[in-house]
């Protein structure tokens, strides 16, 4: 039967009212994903400029753009690198060997792919943050983790945006938790199991704050629903991603690659304890609220007390969470301060803040200030439950009153946190030496030599590899050979050199132990701290050397 006029139209204007929301949705979604876009690369700028200032790099980091340009060339195995077991390998490494496929060497690296990973840290912890929450509620959320993550006291900047300081393996683990939401099996739970096996594969320390929570937080979803399929994807998850990481080492080890130095000293029980009570201490600096034993961070006193909002929150957040579990764990059931969406997401994220606070704890082994890096991820886990709560407790206000008062309060809070920001800028930017050092051997045409550890990758890295230096140390047997930590040995085997290069101030490399390996040099200039010998002859050193 052939349709009449007036049913074709009123056919049409039905499939019109039916495609109506789908189109709506669809557009919403597309203004969504452009906002966050939008916002990613709003983030990226603002960190980078933070990082230019406050992070000067260090050999640490410039080893890790090494390990990319190794990558770029072919050799993804890092085949005849000799690393400790942090390698960064599947992690951090990644981002530089795409930075050095699209770029080369370049110093600015340094810089910019630690701004990457902390921007994309901010986003995905937003996202986190905000959940299946709509309106006010999950702006909120989002903004919080912004203001706590994007906008850093200085302390915080120097290790958050200061390469690879964990924050790449913090960000494979809040993807993954973000995978293990639902609590189900699916293509998140296969997302989860990769990157909690990729972090395994370059960085350790996510086995503390990334494969044991996924474990407890299953464990806890079974306590809750008392039925043990409920935690099964993440618990699963948890021993997937290690059997996933063993067999890929395997296959590594026999096509060949990376060797794994011993590992480092770890801290006696009393100085565990003695780090537990440290977090006090450098807990405030991190979060902008005193200076610490960072120095000067330019900010007037009002706008540092306005961060005790930020310890509130974060602290609110974690104690909110634990409460849940227990009471959870105890009664049941899910708990009634989360929704049944919640909780899981809540218990990932307690499960790495505690786990991180551990990982401090065990590895600062001497008390001092630099290792307040390990508590960087806690102070992101941490911020992503804060601004959950947050979100949670905007959908709970009701009055208009309370939440105009709530608005104001909220862009008050975000505009001190970025005038404080913009405040520390007014303090003297990072040291260039390493800049300036690589620019007067290529001013003196020393293109090619050795030189400690701290001298040499940093200034491979701030030429943009037109002045190449190779990682060396003075040996038990009085001789100067390859560093092994954090080189390959291809940097060596075969190679000659015009110099080697070391700082005074840190006796890793000597003049005499130099002199009594090369010969007396012909030619010694003084850069500041740093020494350059210059001999007649080519000099090598053998890609066999120590591990000392």
């Amino acid at each position: 039967m052939i349709p009449t006029s007036a049913e074709r139209i009123s056919t049409a204007r039905s499939d019109e009212h039916d495609q109506a929301p789908a189109s709506g949705g669809t557009r919403s979604t597309v203004l969504a994903v452009a906002a966050l876009a939008a916002c990613f690369i709003g983030v990226v700028i603002l960190l980078y400029a933070a990082a230019a200032h406050v992070a000067s790099g260090n050999s640490d980091g410039a080893t890790v753009v090494l390990e990319g340009q190794s990558l770029s060339s072919g050799n993804l195995s890092l085949h005849g690198w000799s690393l400790s077991r942090d390698s960064f390998w599947s992690v951090d490494a990644l981002f530089y060997l795409f930075a050095v496929l699209g770029q080369g060497v370049r110093s600015s690296q340094l810089d910019s792919v630690p701004a990457v990973i902390a921007a994309l840290v901010v986003v995905v912890g937003a996202v986190l943050a905000r959940g299946s929450r709509r309106g006010g509620a999950g702006i909120a959320a989002m903004v919080t983790v912004f203001t706590l993550l994007a906008l850093p006291s200085r302390a915080m900047s120097m290790f958050l945006l200061q390469g690879p300081l964990h924050v790449g393996t913090a960000l494979w683990a809040l993807v993954a938790f973000a995978g293990l939401r639902s609590g189900r099996f699916g293509w998140g739970w296969i997302v989860a199991v990769v990157l909690l096996a990729a972090g395994l594969l370059g960085d350790l320390q996510i086995a503390v704050f990334g494969v044991a929570p996924a474990a407890l937080a299953g464990l806890a979803a079974m306590a809750r629903r008392r039925n043990w399929r409920s935690g099964l994807a993440s618990l699963s998850a948890a021993a997937a991603s290690v059997a996933l990481a063993f067999v890929i080492r395997e296959v590594a080890d026999l096509v060949g690659t990376f060797g794994i130095n011993p590992v480092n000293p770890t801290a006696s029980p009393s100085q565990m304890l003695a780090n537990l009570a440290d977090i006090w201490r450098y807990g405030p600096a991190l979060l902008g609220i005193d200076a610490g034993p960072y120095g000067a961070t330019g900010v007037p006193a009002a706008l540092r007390a306005v961060h005790v909002i930020g310890l509130v929150v974060i602290v609110a957040g974690v104690l909110v969470a634990l409460g849940a579990l227990l009471h959870g764990s105890v009664a049941g059931r899910p708990g009634r301060l989360t929704t049944d969406r919640d909780w899981h997401v809540d218990d990932l994220l307690l499960f790495a803040f505690l786990g991180d606070l551990g990982v401090f704890a065990r590895l600062d082994e001497v008390g001092v200030d630099v290792f307040a890096r390990y508590l960087t991820a806690a102070v992101i886990f941490g911020a992503v439950l804060g601004g959950r709560l947050v979100g949670r407790v905007g959908e709970r206000l009701a009055q208009p009153v309370a939440r105009r008062g709530a608005l104001v309060a909220g862009i008050s809070g975000v505009l001190a946190y970025g005038a404080a920001l913009g405040l520390s800028f007014r303090l003297p930017s990072a040291g260039q030496t390493p800049r300036q050092l690589a620019a007067f051997l290529a001013d003196h045409r020393l293109t090619k030599g050795l030189g400690d550890y701290w001298s040499a990758s940093i200034v491979t890295v701030a030429s943009n590899a037109e002045v190449v230096v190779r990682p060396v140390i003075d040996g038990p047997s009085g001789r100067v050979v390859r560093y092994e930590r954090q080189s390959d040995a291809s940097w060596y085997t075969g190679q000659r050199f015009q110099f080697i290069l070391f700082n005074a101030a840190l006796p890793l490399v000597s003049a005499s132990v130099a002199a009594g390996t090369f010969g007396p040099p012909t030619t010694m200039y003084s850069f500041g701290d740093y020494r350059v010998l210059v001999f007649k002859h080519p000099i090598s050193v053998s890609s066999i050397g120590t591990s000392t």
